[in-house]
Formats: structure tokens, sequence, C-alpha cells
């Protein structure tokens, strides 16, 4: 083998190298954005309440928890015109964690998507809810169900 043919295989290996490395941190790049914009779409917290929502929801909720029958979901919303998110707390007799997804179909062009949030039960503090903030849009409907990914596998 000659120099010269070293040296074609060497510059080959280190091109392939950059291309497939490149490659990889595109992906990378694409993961954290598409993250970052799904936290402007949709966030939620176990058992959190806003600062100017605490004295209405921990009412609201006390009034639940005292009424409410098992597996019955309550939900309390915030929005107004002007607003850019939607806050909405849910809450289920019962259950102790909760499932929240954000389901898109794209051949659908009147909705935005769906909010889906599945009760888990679980002996572990069996009575707490869920704080979703979500983008303010009218066209976004939230669904409620025991039926979770968990009970579907």
């Amino acid at each position: 083998m000659t120099v010269g043919g070293s040296m074609k295989k060497i510059g080959l290996i280190m091109f392939v190298v950059i291309i497939l490395s490149g490659c990889t941190a595109t992906r990378e790049n694409e993961e954290r954005s598409v993250g970052s914009i799904m936290k402007n779409i949709i966030t939620h917290e176990l058992n959190e309440v806003e600062p100017e929502h605490k004295d209405e929801v921990n009412e609201w909720l006390a009034d639940a928890r005292l009424k409410g029958t098992e597996g019955q979901f309550y939900i309390k919303s915030y929005s107004d015109e002007t607003s850019e998110f939607k806050y909405s707390y849910i809450y289920g007799k019962g259950y102790s964690d909760y499932e929240v997804s954000f389901i898109y179909t794209s051949s659908d062009l009147t909705s935005k998507g769906d909010i889906h949030i599945a009760g888990i039960k679980s002996e572990n503090n069996p009575d707490s809810f869920v704080k979703v903030k979500s983008i303010n849009d009218r066209s976004i409907f939230f669904i409620v169900s025991d039926e979770n990914s968990q009970n579907n596998k």
C-alpha cells in the first residue's frame, strides 16, 4: 500500500467520523428542542399550587375531598382571554399519582390537541392532586380517566 493510498483511507475515515458526530449532535439538539417546546405547551406537578390560586384551590380541594367518591374527578381551572397559560387542578379521590399526556393528531386541523389525565392508585398518599399548566387555547380538551398507559401494557 502506498503512502497516498493510506492518506486517502485516513481522510475517508475522518470524514465519516465527522459526518456521524454531526448527525448525533443534531439529533441531541432536536431532542432537547422537543423537550423545551413541550414545556411551553404543557407541564404538570403533583400537589403544587400557584401562589395566586392557593386560597381558592385549598377551599375547592377540601370540598372535593369531603364530598368526593372513589374514582370521581374534580377539575378547577384558571384562564382568561389575555393569559398565555391556563392552570388546571385535577383531583380524584383515591389516586396517589397522575399520568399526564399531551395527544396531538396532525390529521385533525381543528384541534391543537388533547390533554389526557389518568389517575394512578397506590397505597402511598392515596389523596393527591395534579396541577397542569398548558397553553391557553380553547381547542385543547381535557380527558380524565383511570385508564393509563400502565393499564394498557
